[in-house]
């Protein structure tokens, strides 16, 4: 595998253009270099994963060159002060076009679903960017960050997310995508060490979704 893009880099954090088909850590279970690997071996130093993200979901994603710094960004992701934007491609046609999806979501059997007790609040805002034929390019905001959150809410909304099988998508004729569509498209916050406002953006590398 080539080199992993660095979208921002300072002495204490990284902004990294994670691939696809790529897990961020070690899995019970998986072998391989995970992302944290590959980016250490680059760098020749190591690096730690400050949050997730799902094996085939590409885009930006925080890693700490320190330990401090890895504990000065946690707070950040506990109460949500880390904005982060996704695209996503979805099936069909989101109605509304645009709005919140607030549920919760508790792990079953290695499948995250929407629950009506227990579980974890998951709060996503989405808006309708563009028709593609018979999917949409959808723009999401997280206002938590649950596992596999956004491809739960999409599948919720009725609008499972292309290449998605695990949460509802069917392929329909032509339709070869091999992950599921779904891209971390721009990250922000206030640095926990300088206080400098750190603002990054990914484009993806499918045309189809791109803005």
């Amino acid at each position: 595998m080539s080199d992993i893009q660095i979208l921002h880099r300072d002495e204490h954090l990284l902004v990294v253009d994670k691939p696809a088909g790529l897990l961020v850590v070690a899995a019970p279970g998986r072998r391989g270099k995970t992302l944290i690997d590959l980016v250490g071996e680059q760098l020749g130093s190591r690096v730690y994963a400050v949050h997730r993200l799902d094996e085939g979901t590409t885009g930006a994603i925080v890693i700490a060159c320190t330990e401090l710094a890895r504990d000065a960004m946690d707070p950040l992701f506990r109460v949500h002060a880390v904005d982060r934007d996704y695209l996503a491609l979805v099936s069909g046609v989101p109605s509304p076009a645009a709005g919140r999806i607030e549920s919760r979501l508790q792990e079953q059997d290695g499948m995250v679903r929407v629950v009506v007790r227990g579980g974890q609040t998951a709060i996503t805002d989405y808006e309708t960017i563009e028709r593609r034929g018979r999917c949409t390019l959808v723009r999401c905001r997280l206002a938590t960050g649950r596992r596999n959150q956004i491809r739960v809410h999409m599948q919720a909304l009725g609008c499972p997310i292309v290449g998605d099988r695990k949460y509802g998508h069917r392929a329909r004729e032509g339709e070869t995508q091999s992950r599921p569509m779904l891209h971390s498209w721009r990250i922000a916050f206030d640095h926990p060490i300088t206080g400098i406002r750190v603002k990054v953006e990914s484009l993806p590398r499918e045309t189809e979704l791109r803005p």
